[in-house]
This record gives C-alpha cells, structure tokens and sequence, in this order.
C-alpha cells in the first residue's frame, strides 16, 4: 500500500491567507460601525420629524433660553472674579452669593413670575419616574424654584413609588396637587408641552393638568438642610493645591 506524502503549504500562502482574512474582519467592522451611525443618526431625524412646527419653535425657545440663562450665569462669574481678584466688594459678592444659593437650596421663600401646574389623578397612579420627568424639564426649560404641594423641591429630592401613592421627600402626593416654578411663564409652559413631554405623558396615564401663567408668584415653602455627617470643608492650602 502506498501512502500519498503531504506536502505543508507554504508559509508565504498562509501568511497571505491570514492577511486577508484580517482585511476582511477590518471591512466587516467598518461597514457594520457606519450602519450603526447611520441607524443613530436616522433615529434623532425621525424623532425631530413626529414633532409638529409649533413643538419645534418651542424646543428652539427652551434652548434659546437655556443659552441666555447659561451666558449671563458665565458673566456674573467672571465679574464676581474680577471683584475678588481685585479686593473690591467681596462682602456684597459674599452676600450675593449667599443669596443665590439659598434660592437654589430652597431653604428662602422666593417669589417672581412662573406658571402653576394643576394636576388631578383620574386613572391608575401616576408613576414617581412621570414626576421625575416633570421636574427635569422644568428645570431643563430654567425654573430657579420648584414647589410640589407643601414641598419645596431642591437638588437632594426624591420621587418613591408606595403602595399606589407616590412620595416627595417622604410625603405622599394628594390629588389635586399644584405644582409651581418660578422662571420664564412662557418657556416653562412651552417645555411642559411639548410633544410627548412630560404634560402629555401625564395625560396619556390618565391625568387631567392645566397650567396657568403668572407675572407674579411666590412659593413660600422651605427646606430644612442637614448638617453634613462626611463631608468636612477643606483647609485653604488644599484648595490651593488643587
């Protein structure tokens, strides 16, 4: 019997063969990367296309607004700076600030033009993730002051489903709740009524909402902050290192 002798294949085949299957892996990558981006980007584009003219001129005003707020929060940093650097008035630029981040902390009543947001539950319970959304586009669309019922809401709240009932900061939302922010009445409506913002989502689980714009309106609750049990100010030459 005779036996057939092998020959190995050459090394410069294989070498080649290995190269391109390795080309081949490389296109495959790239072709399947831009299907990828090309379904993203095609996904934004019919999200913006459901939009109706009226939802997109509003979208346009909320960020319109968001730049603005933003620009001028910039500047009255860089004049607090130079004021500082400077040693001229940093007593009314401590006490300016001190101001800025009570009203933010909500630990001060404030007041100013806003809209209040009336909503009443008809249906199944609404959601805490439908109230976390409200509160995220009003603050998207500028609202310095946020109030839900007797709550004040501020950057430690919280939204907890119980038991059909949802909590704010551990107190249970009654129905009729109204809810006020203070800020741009029109661009805060605006932002809330976008479609499939957060008032139709509201609409489509079965509440009924109104909004009302106000030139003048005050929220008269408070937050009672905590001492911090961890976090410890640190010393000067820290910052300084830092």
């Amino acid at each position: 019997m005779t036996h057939a002798k092998h020959t190995p294949e050459p090394a410069a085949r294989r070498k080649g063969w290995g190269t391109r299957s390795h080309l081949l892996v490389a296109v495959l990558c790239a072709a399947l990367g831009f299907a990828i981006v090309v379904q993203v980007r095609q996904t934004h584009a019919d999200e913006f296309s459901l939009l109706r003219q009226n939802d997109l001129v509003a979208l346009l005003d909320e960020i319109t607004q968001r730049n603005e707020q933003l620009e001028a929060e910039q500047a009255q940093l860089v004049l607090d700076r130079n004021d500082l650097e400077a040693g001229v008035g940093s007593a009314e630029v401590a006490e300016r600030n001190a101001m800025v981040q009570a009203v933010l902390a909500g630990t001060v009543p404030v007041k100013g033009p806003g809209i209040e947001v009336t909503i009443n539950q008809t249906g199944a319970a609404i959601p805490a993730a439908s109230w976390v959304n409200l509160v995220e586009e009003l603050r998207n669309s500028g609202a310095e002051a946020i109030e839900i019922g007797s709550v004040r809401f501020g950057a430690a709240s919280w939204f907890a489903d119980d038991d059909r009932r949802v909590l704010v900061d551990g107190v249970p939302i009654t129905y009729p709740v109204t809810v006020r922010a203070i800020g741009d009445p029109q661009t805060l409506s605006g932002g809330l009524q976008i479609r499939g913002g957060a008032l139709p989502r509201l609409r489509s689980e079965g509440a009924v909402t109104t909004v009302e714009q106000l030139d003048e309106l005050t929220i008269s609750s408070i937050r009672v902050l905590s001492p911090p049990e961890i976090a410890q100010p640190a010393p000067e030459d820290a910052k300084d290192d830092g």
